[in-house]
């Protein structure tokens, strides 16, 4: 396996001259999550088959040339699981690669099972194992490795010669344009965010929590939030989120009060208690017939266990029907998506939330007669 790492300007040219006329290229990003809210992207592999190159984006490069290649529409982008990737080329490149072919939903959509990992799918079909001690490095140091380097090629390296081996059988099986829609929804809501005044629906735990302590709950989920993204810092490197139903619960007015709550850190109290304090005392002023009511979960709804069974009947007959796996088609997440979309949300705020998997995207076309009382 022969590979270059580039890290100078010619050497990025040069590649791209080399590449811009290939129809496929198989791509990967290593990155590093640690404390970001943010993915921290600290290599770019691409093969062509022919060329594989390690791009640094540490280096001092203009990639203006090489986002062209990847936005052009001619050229299939194969990665495999590239929700993270996905989200990587958002924040870092402003565009994510289009179109987009995922090896690991591709088998899924073949019954291969249920996210199949990339040594896993090199082993299944290639009967290659390949080393994984890799994984957790830490690609942010810098010079790599000579093992960093070759576990970072291998991946792209191995990656092409399993697609090459799934293609065939998705396009006997005409998928491919569904293989291509599912990248695009994944992209669709890596890049959705929630409305600020929903984002407390999301805490865990916020259903115990009193119309009066979801006012403070609303507050403290929007300073978060912000704030993460001011600072660049992960949700929970902000405020925990299992401290955020207890603060709620408990209404602290001062910052020894707040150090008393089992589970609240320090180190949380002195870098934001007078922010969460802050917090709870706008919801304190905030009219008793604006706090938010109650939440209710699907289980306590009482026909929800027979809706979610009649709306998963009616899936497993469009699936046999299509010959797509039936938790392809719709898994109980996305199930639980669609109902919690109808029962849950007004009106008003399906207008800025993202739509359900099976009300969107190549789903909506298989199911939208058997599930047509639901599409309001």
């Amino acid at each position: 396996m022969q590979y270059q790492l580039i890290q100078t300007q010619v050497q990025l040219n040069t590649f791209v001259e080399q590449i811009q006329n290939k129809p496929i290229l198989a791509i990967d990003t290593e990155f590093m999550r640690r404390r970001t809210l943010y993915p921290e992207v600290a290599l770019i592999q691409v093969f062509d088959g022919e060329h594989l190159a390690l791009i640094d984006p540490l280096a001092e490069l203009s990639l203006f040339d090489f986002w062209q290649v990847l936005k052009d529409p001619a050229v299939l982008k194969v990665l495999h699981s590239p929700s993270e990737d996905i989200e990587v080329f958002q924040k870092y490149a402003g565009f994510v690669p289009a179109p987009l072919f995922d090896t690991q939903f591709a088998l899924q959509l073949l019954g291969e099972g249920n996210c199949m990992g990339f040594a896993l799918m090199v082993k299944t079909l290639l009967g290659i194992e390949i080393d994984k001690s890799e994984s957790r490095t830490n690609w942010l140091q810098r010079p790599l490795t000579t093992k960093q380097l070759d576990y970072a090629a291998a991946d792209t390296f191995h990656l092409l010669p399993c697609f090459e081996l799934i293609i065939d059988r998705i396009n006997n099986a005409d998928l491919f344009e569904i293989v291509l829609d599912e990248s695009e929804l994944i992209a669709n809501k890596r890049a959705f965010q929630t409305p600020d005044e929903l984002l407390y629906k999301d805490i865990k735990n916020a259903w115990q929590l009193k119309p009066h302590e979801l006012a403070v709950l609303k507050e403290l989920a929007i300073w978060r939030r912000n704030k993460a993204i001011r600072k660049n810092l992960a949700l929970n490197f902000v405020l925990k989120e299992h401290n955020m139903t207890e603060i709620a619960k408990r209404g602290p007015s001062s910052l020894n009060s707040l150090r008393q709550i089992p589970g609240v850190e320090s180190i949380e109290v002195n870098r934001s208690g007078v922010e969460i304090l802050k917090c709870i005392e706008k919801a304190k002023a905030i009219a008793v017939d604006e706090h938010p009511q109650v939440l209710k979960r699907l289980i306590d709804f009482p026909n929800y266990k027979q809706t979610a069974k009649d709306i998963k009947q009616k899936i497993t007959k469009v699936a046999k029907a299509n010959n797509i796996p039936e938790d392809v088609l719709a898994s109980k997440k996305q199930v639980n998506q669609l109902i919690s979309w109808n029962w849950k949300l007004t009106a008003e705020q399906k207008k800025t939330h993202i739509k359900p998997d099976l009300l969107s995207s190549w789903r909506y076309s298989f199911i939208k007669e058997a599930l047509k009382e639901w599409d309001t």
